[in-house]
This record gives C-alpha cells, structure tokens and sequence, in this order.
C-alpha cells in the first residue's frame, strides 16, 4: 500500500481482521484511509454477513473507488466478490492453496464462495506458478493468473558485514556457527523437528549455535513449553539462543549474521522470510515441498532441500552447509542473483502497477 501512495494512488484498507490502534496510527500515517473490519461470512447468522456487505458496498460506493483488490481466499475475497464490484482482483498467496490435490471445500462458505469469488474475478495473481496452476480450474477462461508476490526490499536485504554487537547480544563466542530459524513457534513451521535436529547438529559440532525467534505475541505456549524442554533434554541445551520480536529494520543483520537458515513449515509458497535470507547471501534450508516456486527455490542450486519431519535429514543438510563452504557459496551466489533478478520489491510492486494500470483503461 505505501508503494501505491507514493505514486499517487488513493487507497483504503478494510480489514479482515482486528487491527491494533498502534498499526491504525502507522497507517494513517503512511497515508491509508482505513474503514474497519468485516467479520466472517455467516449462513446461519445472515444478517450479520447482510451488514457487514452493505458496509464494503457503502465504502466502495462513498469513496469512488476504482480498483478492488483482495488478498487470501477467504472472507475478505468472499465479501468482495459478494459485493459485485469491478474491476476485482484477486490474489491467493502460499497458505491459501497447498497440495497437489487442493480443492476449496474446508466448510461451506469455501466450498460455495471460493470458486464463486475466482469465476467472477476480473484478475487472479498467485504468489507461484505452483498456485496458479491449482487455481486454473477455477477461473473463467479468458482471465489472466498473473504470478506476482510481495517482493523483497533490496536495499535491505543485501550481503553485508557480520554484527559484532548482534553476536555479544546473543552471547556467542567469536568461532561459534550461527543457525538462524526465522518463522514463528507454531506448529506448522516444525519448530520441532529443527530443536531435535540441533541436538544431533551439537552433538557432532560443538561451536554451533541455533537463534530462534519467540516472538512475543502470536505464541502457542504450550509448543514453546515443548521446544524448549527438546532443547534442554538435547546437546544443543547450552546453544540455543531465543530471541523476542526482532523488529523489520533488524532482520537482515540476522541473517546476515547466520552460517545458515532454516524454514521447514508443513506448506509453504513463495515465502518473504527464504527470499530475504537468499538476497543477503545467506545459505538456506527449506522442506521438499511441491508448493515452491522452482524459479527461486531449486535443490542444490539456490538452497538444500530436507524432509520437513525428519530431524536426522535435518541435521544433516545443515551440517553440509556448515561443512562445505564452496558448496555454500555457489549456492548463495546464484540464490542471490534469482532473487534480485525478479525477487526484489520494486520489481514486483512494477508488475501490479502494470495490472492495475490495464484493467483501468477503458
């Protein structure tokens, strides 16, 4: 959205979900109008759905709006699509479509409105060629999937110097290897199997130290009890580094920092967190997944591929990063040459610019 202010568009925001005042005030700040949060779509409680579609309908209506864009496949689409607005895009990301067999039928409201939302949508983009491939059944014939995602700031997120500071902060000695594992302690992210894994990892290499970030919010504290008792019961009890929130501006010297980073969630698509690693030349770690995007995430060309639930295959993929450093660096350099080719933010922003810039003409 800031891309889009900057460049002279209006835009506005309604949510589908609750959004903090603190981000409410960062938005008005960036110059977003934000109007509210819509609720889920209800079949029994249809009055509540009737209300929350005259407040989309009374938005686009009051602020003239040119261009409906909704993002994840799920209510908020749902609304704009019941809203009968065009033009609509619509923009599927990594979560909303996974396997090879998807089909959208979790629940009711999936089943009957996904599909209705995909038919009657005027643009479809997908963060992956996988997605969109998933997606084609379900969009009318003449309509575009573009494939776009959010993109990485490169001026961010680059090769740069290793921080001192950063590495006194976490308390790890000057010859210690750094594993970093960036997504949040949920379950689908197998935190798990990366905490088994660093004890076999330390069990064979005694500098090796594995950052974790525990974010402050958004825990499922009964898996963080059960991370951390893996770690105490491991090798790696002395290694393990939790690390609270890590604000936006801090990441990339986390990576940066990192021998290795690891991301091994159950699904996944085209994932910021792998690409900003890979743009600051950092080795990475992901799962063998058929959800990837091949254009970035090629085994044993841009990263090394692992079995998501096996802490020994794990542990191994790690330790040939650490052990092999002209394996790691060809696989950063041309990592890092894919993602700044096509993976950067400004790069990515320009495609849906072009998009939105089509579907206005008249």
């Amino acid at each position: 959205m800031k891309y889009f202010v900057e460049r002279g568009y209006d835009v506005h925001l309604i949510s589908f979900a609750e959004i903090t005042a603190e981000r409410v005030g960062e938005l008005t700040t960036l110059g977003i109008k934000y109007h509210g949060v819509t609720g889920n779509v209800h079949l029994k409680r249809f009055w509540l759905t009737l209300k929350d579609l005259k407040f989309v309908g009374s938005v686009l209506k009051k602020e003239k709006i040119d261009i409906l864009h909704s993002h994840f496949l799920g209510p908020n689409v749902w609304y704009g699509a019941l809203s009968g607005f065009h033009p609509h895009i619509v923009t599927a990301m990594g979560g909303d479509v996974t396997g090879k067999d998807w089909t959208p039928s979790r629940n009711a409201q999936e089943r009957f409105l996904t599909p209705y939302a995909l038919r009657n949508a005027d643009v479809v983009t997908a963060w992956g060629p996988v997605l969109a491939e998933r997606l084609r059944p379900y969009v009318r014939k003449g309509v575009n999937i573009e494939i776009t995602h959010g993109g990485v700031d490169l001026k961010q997120f680059k090769p740069g110097s290793k921080s001192s500071f950063l590495r006194k902060s976490l308390n790890i000695p000057e010859d210690g290897r750094i594993v970093f594992s960036p997504r949040l302690i949920r379950r689908l992210y197998n935190i798990d199997t990366i905490a088994r894994a660093a004890g076999l990892v330390c069990t064979q290499r005694l500098n090796v130290y594995f950052v974790i970030a525990l974010p402050e919010t958004i825990l499922d504290d009964e898996y963080v009890t059960e991370i951390k008792q893996i770690f105490a019961d491991s090798a790696a009890k002395d290694a393990v580094r939790f690390v609270p929130t890590i604000r936006y501006d801090e990441m990339a010297d986390h990576y940066r920092l990192a021998d290795a980073s690891v991301s091994i969630p159950d699904t996944d698509g085209t994932p910021m967190t792998v690409l900003e690693s890979m743009a600051c030349g950092t080795p990475t770690v992901i799962g063998n997944l058929p959800d990837y995007d091949r254009e970035y995430f090629e085994h044993e060309a841009t990263t090394l591929m692992t079995d998501v639930k096996d802490p020994h295959s794990v542990a191994n993929t790690i330790l040939r990063f650490l052990s092999d450093g002209d394996l790691a660096n060809r696989i950063t350099d041309e990592a890092r040459h894919r993602v700044t080719a096509t993976g950067g933010y400004e790069y990515q922003m320009g495609k849906m610019d072009e998009i939105y810039r089509r579907v206005l003409k008249p």
